[in-house]
């Protein structure tokens, strides 16, 4: 099946990928272009608001990363140093009110650098499908990003929202991690953000990847006694009142550089 939007031509392949009540998710390929790409399709009339609200914030967000980039291109002193904040949220392709699918609002999503969208995985599949863990250092590296992540939208005055495991995406080879639904996001007046939301927000994202990092009897005890430090620094995350994202990022990899230094780990996993 065919479906046209303002600037392309989609294929939509097989099934719906995904059902989140307010939408569902097709994999298509565009007509011209390299890279499989996501259909996000309002599951009625009632739910364009919902998909017009994440098409909004993936719009402001590409565009408030480019200034960003632009600005540190001119005082960075390696050239191939980025800041990459666009690897962290998806990519809007496009989004139009398709007619012929009733009137109902479609995004097309693609992850950048990223050539399949089943190379994305969410956080739930690894714990509740996959039924796997993964080891400490698999977690820091995912943490760190979504640190990173934060630092950028918090700046901008972006709260994200919708913080779940089913919401957080990664690439395990790339070390891609991002926000995939950002709906929920809010912008805030001033740009500033109520210490309480910023506190939440980083409460969640660390109580998830305790998650991720727990069997199913809770955290495991094979961990060497240095990273006995790690594991308490995560735990203050998940339960201090840590309001800033920049200091917690900061402090997170001074601790990540004296345990393990800044060395690739691959994606490593163990059954639960």
């Amino acid at each position: 099946m065919f479906i046209a939007g303002r600037n392309g031509r989609y294929e939509v392949t097989g099934d719906a990928v995904a059902d989140a009540g307010a939408y569902r998710l097709y994999r298509c390929s565009q007509e011209g272009a390299d890279g499989e790409k996501l259909l996000q399709i309002a599951t009625d009339k009632a739910n364009n608001g919902e998909l017009d609200r994440n098409a909004y914030f993936l719009r402001e967000l590409a565009s408030r990363a480019s200034e960003l980039e632009l600005k540190y291109a001119k005082k960075r002193k390696d050239e191939k140093s980025f800041l990459n904040y666009n690897l962290e949220f998806p990519e809007l392709v496009e989004t139009f009110v398709c007619p012929e699918q009733g009137n109902r609002r479609i995004n097309i999503l693609a992850f950048r650098n990223v050539e399949r969208v089943e190379q994305m995985v969410p956080i739930s599949n690894i714990i509740g499908k996959d039924h796997q863990r993964v080891d400490l250092r698999t977690s820091a590296w995912i943490l760190g990003k979504l640190l990173k992540l934060f630092v950028f939208a918090h700046s901008e005055g972006i709260s994200v929202g919708r913080l779940d495991a089913s919401n957080i995406l990664i690439e395990p080879k790339q070390h891609y991690v991002l926000i995939f639904d950002w709906s929920k996001a809010k912008e805030h007046a001033n740009g500033r953000i109520p210490d309480e939301i910023k506190r939440g927000e980083i409460k969640k994202i660390a109580s998830v990847v305790i998650e991720l990092i727990s069997d199913d009897k809770g955290l495991p005890a094979e961990f060497e006694e240095k990273e006995a430090d790690y594991l308490v620094a995560l735990q203050e995350l998940a339960e201090s009142n840590q309001g800033s994202a920049e200091r917690a990022h900061q402090r997170f990899y001074g601790l990540i550089t004296r345990l393990w230094g800044r060395q690739f780990h691959p994606f490593t996993t163990y059954q639960r």
